[in-house]
């Protein structure tokens, strides 16, 4: 197991005294699991190397992390392909309080604080200490002497220039001591920067060419890319806003081709009327299980039936024929 967590049973606490944060597994096939924290940051995922190794088909092999960031615990996505919902939403960085439950896939982790007082574990050493002191008054008085001489040879043994031995040792190991909160807090921010900025100029070159296409009334590609581009960022108002416009352009111009080619049979130029489906076809070329294909399809087939010819014999049909 990582040493940045403590892995133990719900019912079980940290050996120490002291304020502990954790992480306690409610479902999935590690229920009834809890993490205690014991670093400053614990590496979730599908990975055998992950800190906390989630075992859900929806976890990627490193999900997720949580850091210490000042007196707070802070969640971040790692890029994971299903995301993360904290108390019913979905986030990518979220500051952790307790209580707060975390998913991923189906499973479910509770974050907690859980305090270790000291246990009586110290009674027997308080009453050995009473009992010392109620030896005879010589017992004590050479104990005591005895404390002395070892008190004195200590400070003989550890004197260093007037300089206090502590004070010495509380420099010496704090100054290799680094805060590296703001660092650590800058990186994360950076991180998510580039993944929004990366994750614009992405969607804006889909909505580009949704747009280019719109113009050039190729309606079909155009509602490929406005949809695509709303899976990036489904939020985004004008790729929403140009999906609905490329849709009621290809209805009204599929619309105007059916009258069109009604009006050609009625005046019994088939011909015309064969192209005019011709053109149905083509716009529908990719969505064949449209009804409004099949329709412009028999209405070909009869037609070439007016006309005297082969079944299949329009260009449009051959087309689809030899593709098949």
């Amino acid at each position: 197991m990582s040493k940045s967590v403590l892995a133990m049973k719900h019912f079980e606490q940290p050996p120490e005294e002291g304020t502990y944060w954790r992480l306690m597994c409610l479902t999935g096939q590690t229920k009834g699991e809890t993490y205690v924290f014991t670093g400053n940051r614990v590496v979730m995922g599908r990975s055998e190397k992950a800190d906390i190794r989630v075992l859900d088909i929806k976890s990627s092999r490193e999900h997720a992390e949580i850091a210490k960031v000042g007196n707070d615990w802070v969640l971040t996505d790692l890029g994971s392909q299903n995301g993360i919902v904290v108390n019913d939403q979905k986030v990518s960085q979220a500051k952790l309080k307790e209580g707060d439950k975390i998913v991923i896939g189906q499973t479910v982790y509770k974050f907690a604080k859980v305090e270790v007082k000291a246990s009586g574990k110290n009674t027997k050493k308080i009453q050995d200490d009473s009992e010392k002191s109620a030896e005879p008054p010589k017992k004590k008085t050479s104990a005591l002497l005895g404390l002395i001489a070892v008190v004195g040879i200590a400070m003989m043994l550890f004197d260093d220039g007037g300089k206090k031995p502590e004070t010495v040792r509380k420099k010496s190991s704090s100054a290799g001591v680094k805060d590296v909160t703001d660092e650590y807090l800058q990186m994360v921010r950076q991180k998510q920067l580039m993944e929004d900025k990366s994750l614009k100029v992405k969607m804006n070159t889909i909505f580009q060419r949704g747009l280019r296409e719109f113009r050039e009334q190729n309606y079909f590609r155009a509602i490929n890319e406005f949809n695509l581009a709303l899976i990036l960022n489904p939020n985004d108002p004008l790729a929403d806003f140009y999906l609905r416009k490329a849709k009621e352009e290809l209805d009204k111009v599929i619309a105007e081709q059916f009258i069109k080619a009604k009006r050609d049979e009625e005046g019994l130029r088939y011909q015309n009327a064969i192209v005019t489906y011709c053109g149905v076809i083509r716009l529908l070329y990719q969505y064949q299980e449209d009804p409004r294909y099949k329709s412009a399809e028999e209405n070909i087939l009869a037609l070439e039936g007016k006309l005297g010819l082969e079944q299949g014999e329009s260009s449009c049909l051959k087309k689809q024929q030899s593709d098949q």
